[in-house]
């Protein structure tokens, strides 16, 4: 696949280095609100895994039931709500062409509802949505790849609120650390609009993990080591102060599996204060308090990623 010039804000970005083959399934860890651990993460090319604990690594503490914070929408969202983005695997186009590659990663959501005593949220429509290995986004005309799907999609909660993707390890771009966006349309907020914000978080990867990956794992080092760390993401760090923290079980080589709580409704604060109709306070100026903005690119309404 060709790397195309990417836009960050008002800033061209280029790519280099070509994509590697992709490789097998990974093993299983779930996880939730109200888990007593978790399984540690592996940052290394090899094995080996370490012991966790809840409240860690973006785990819950047991019997925890903290909302959410949110992480700004970006600039590359797309209503992708047609049937044929309904979908578990978001690996390829939806015609099943392109298939990206890197390091396979199951995601394991469930989403919970803190109004109704941390129960699970059913039916909600939870959007999946990163770059691949290359740092290149689908579904864009500022990335030349409107014609394509690829690691996007949504799917509805089940009874438990669960929902699972199959996916890539994502790779990175200018002013930006490595990260995956979701947005949960709910009852708390519906609205389909590129610019709002409301109800929409990131996570993110360990820090050793993604370092790893840049400088000795294919694809992933075909890009280099990037500038931006999690330590001075602005979603990262301002936003989400440090949650969603993926927590990895398995391997470079077979893959990994994470499992993920979001607790409904996102909030900028991270509290369950929630005003009539379902919005927090400062929601809908564009999916991020004011001065949100620095760290990749001027103050936009959509952030940078």
């Amino acid at each position: 696949m060709t790397n195309h010039g990417k836009r960050e804000e008002d800033q061209d970005l280029t790519r280099r280095g070509a994509l590697g083959a992709l490789v097998g399934a990974g093993a299983v860890l779930a996880f939730g609100c109200g888990d007593d651990s978790a399984s540690g993460m592996s940052g290394g090319t090899g094995d080996a895994s370490a012991e966790g604990s809840p409240g860690t690594e973006g785990g819950t503490d047991a019997g925890a039931c903290t909302v959410t914070p949110e992480g700004e929408i970006g600039p590359y969202f797309a209503d992708d709500s047609a049937a044929g983005f309904n979908r578990s695997n978001i690996l390829t186009n939806l015609d099943g062409t392109n298939a990206q590659t890197g390091i396979p990663l199951t995601l394991d959501l469930t989403i919970l509802d803190s109004g109704q005593d941390c129960a699970p949220y059913v039916d909600a429509q939870v959007d999946i949505w990163h770059c691949n290995a290359a740092g290149v986004y689908s579904d864009q005309a500022s990335e030349d790849t409107s014609a394509e799907q690829w690691l996007r999609g949504y799917q509805t909660t089940d009874a438990d609120g669960k929902v699972t993707f199959v996916t890539i390890v994502p790779g990175w771009y200018s002013g930006r650390t490595t990260h995956i966006h979701f947005r949960i349309r709910s009852t708390y907020s519906t609205a389909s609009s590129t610019s709002d914000g409301t109800n929409t978080t990131q996570a993110f990867f360990d820090q050793t993990f993604i370092d790893t990956l840049a400088t000795s794992v294919a694809p992933y080092d075909g890009e280099g080591q990037n500038p931006t760390t999690n330590a001075s993401d602005r979603v990262y760090s301002t936003q989400t102060d440090g949650a969603n923290v993926l927590v990895l079980s398995g391997d470079n080589t077979n893959g990994y599996v994470a499992a993920l709580t979001l607790v409904l409704p996102i909030t900028s604060s991270g509290t369950s204060t929630v005003m009539e109709g379902g919005a927090p306070p400062g929601f809908g100026d564009g999916g991020g308090p004011p001065g949100f903005g620095e760290g990749g690119g001027p103050p936009s309404s959509q952030g940078s990623g």
